[in-house]
């Protein structure tokens, strides 16, 4: 259950809740009992990013009882990428953003940097604060994102350079010279229909219509 979260399935808020609680009932960890403190984590993160409200006086408990679950995990597997790309959305979550808890980031890609579903919201996340990285950081996720194109997740590589990386596209597509003629080519003729140019070098955005052979 908890694979498929970090794969990018959502589920809602009962079944998550219903999922703790036999968590909760049917666990008593022992130490590094890391297959569940990790599945707690991944559970409980979820729940929290659907039900996140900075203004309910209970967020601040539910912030620091998923952290405790995030560093548990992260004391059983010190190498998990996710987690640790998950304690720092918890850390910014609970107090801003700060660059302190950029090297939590920075382990995520450490020891994660091919991991093609959590790169998803990994980018996404890392675009967003883009500027603030160092530059080696920064490297990292313009990798990441070649590697959204060569593993061929195009609509989620397109929403990311739609959004988040949307501020810094010459940087990406300057990094795309590293990537396949085909992959670029597919990513190019793919934005080209949602009517956009992005002038990557090496590709043609000529989109043929229905009318034409």
């Amino acid at each position: 259950f908890s694979t498929r979260i970090v794969r990018g399935e959502t589920f809602s808020p009962a079944l998550l809740e219903s999922r703790l609680a036999e968590f909760e009932r049917g666990s008593r960890f022992l130490a590094c009992a890391a297959t569940e403190a990790r599945s707690k984590a991944v559970i409980e993160l979820s729940l929290l990013n659907q039900g996140f409200d900075a203004s309910s006086d209970a967020i601040d408990d539910k912030l620091a009882a998923t952290r405790r679950s995030i560093v548990d995990g992260l004391s059983c597997l010190p190498s998990d990428a996710y987690l640790w790309f998950a304690l720092f959305q918890v850390e910014s979550l609970r107090a801003g953003f700060n660059t302190e808890y950029l090297r939590y980031l920075d382990m995520s890609y450490k020891y994660g940097p091919n991991e093609g579903w959590i790169a998803i919201p990994r980018n996404r996340a890392a675009f967003a604060i883009f500027e603030a990285l160092p530059t080696t950081l920064q490297s990292k996720v313009l990798d990441e994102f070649v590697l959204l194109l060569r593993t061929e997740l195009y609509a989620e590589a397109i929403d990311i350079f739609l959004g988040a990386a949307a501020p810094h596209r010459d940087a990406v597509v300057k990094r795309l010279a590293t990537v396949s003629e085909k992959n670029r080519q597919l990513f190019a003729v793919q934005l080209a229909r949602k009517g956009i140019d992005a002038a990557i070098p090496g590709t043609s955005t000529f989109v043929r219509g229905p009318w034409q052979h």
